[in-house]
């Protein structure tokens, strides 16, 4: 019976660091999304906590000080839980093949091995090949650890450039209105090709990091109030604007923008919270307010001088169209990530430029 439960943990033992490799193969290497239990106990447990810390909190800047406590909590219980797994693992395999005494000596010999210490080393030959083994893996979590760190820093900051790029030109409350004011203003929306193809550039970035990394998604503005959803929504209401009211062939790459735009938001709404995905809550009522103040944007369109369709229904109901498609993803988002997107960010405002002035909308 002994011989039997001691089989059983050598293979519980091999099963563990073969499901260690496996994990974290899935979480840093491959270059697509991978679910992983190891990664989503350590995103689920960052932001139960931080959210926990947040309560009921209202000030967006209080909340964006704690949410940047997500990712290192995420490394931290990411990085634990392997060393956890790896060590529990080969102590049921020195346990197993009786190289220690008991339990808490092959323990021990285990974490002696993982954390390279050395302090207690199995006498036998096979053993001490073992310890070797493991502590290479302490080492390679290690490695990995600071090699990957500075990449996800990367994804951020190149993420936050285009975000103060735009809040800078459109003030604390990014929207459709006050973004093509902003272009208007710099003589840019007339011939904004480059422009949007921009902006495809950097909702293609996100998709690429924030949908493999979902963690990222938590990770806030570093400037003060910003947030990179509210710059996405106006980004891509301001699209969709253009693409409902003007001619197709003025309109290619805000239509490209959009289109990819909305791939990268669904697909990023669906990894947060695949119980309340984009699809579950699409068909809700459309704001009224939407509604109502279409027509002001697209007078304002005809003001600009810009050759709009005549006819304001069609182009008010493909406007509303074009919005369902990525509002449900931005909701999901929002609700997830606890950023400040509940106004609908269509509408006109007073643009606080950075002296604190009003400055002016359409």
């Amino acid at each position: 019976m002994d011989t039997l439960v001691r089989s059983a943990a050598v293979i519980l033992g091999a099963v563990g660091v073969f499901y260690y490799f496996h994990s974290i193969v899935r979480v840093m290497l491959i270059n697509r999304r991978e679910h992983d239990f190891v990664e989503l106990f350590a995103r689920s447990t960052a932001v139960s906590f931080v959210h926990w810390l947040i309560g009921g909190e209202r000030d967006y800047g209080h909340i964006q000080r704690l949410q940047a406590w997500v990712l290192p909590i995420f490394l931290f219980v990411a990085v634990v839980s392997w060393f956890v797994i790896v060590q529990l693992s080969f102590a049921f395999i020195l346990w197993g093949f009786r190289l220690e005494r008991g339990w808490p000596e092959s323990f021990s010999s285990s974490g002696s091995a993982l954390s390279t210490l050395g302090y207690k080393t199995p006498p036998m030959l096979f053993g001490q090949y073992l310890a070797v083994f493991e502590a290479g893996i302490g080492l390679a979590v290690v490695i990995l650890l600071f090699t990957f760190v500075p990449g996800y820093q990367t994804a951020v900051q190149v993420r936050e450039r285009k975000v103060g790029w735009l809040y800078a030109r459109t003030g604390s409350r990014p929207t459709t209105s006050s973004l093509l004011d902003a272009l208007h203003r710099a003589g840019r929306l007339k011939n904004a090709n480059s422009v949007w193809e921009t902006w495809e550039h950097w909702f293609r970035g996100v998709y690429e990091t924030h949908s493999i990394v979902p963690v990222l998604a938590y990770v806030p503005s570093i400037y003060h109030g910003a947030s990179w959803l509210g710059a996405s929504a106006a980004v891509l209401d301001s699209a969709s604007l253009l693409v409902a009211c003007l001619d197709e062939k003025d309109t290619e790459s805000a239509r490209i923008c959009r289109t990819i735009g909305t791939i990268c938001l669904k697909s990023i709404a669906q990894e947060l919270n695949p119980r309340d995905t984009p699809d579950a809550v699409a068909g809700h009522s459309v704001d009224p307010n939407v509604v109502a103040n279409f027509d002001t944007l697209y007078d304002g369109l005809v003001k600009m001088g810009l050759p709009v369709l005549s006819d304001k229904e069609q182009c008010r109901s493909r406007f509303l169209s074009f919005r369902g498609e990525f509002e449900p993803s931005v909701r999901v988002i929002a609700n997830s990530t606890l950023m400040p997107v509940d106004e609908p960010w269509i509408l006109p405002h007073p643009r606080s430029d950075v002296s604190g002035k009003t400055v002016p909308t359409v």
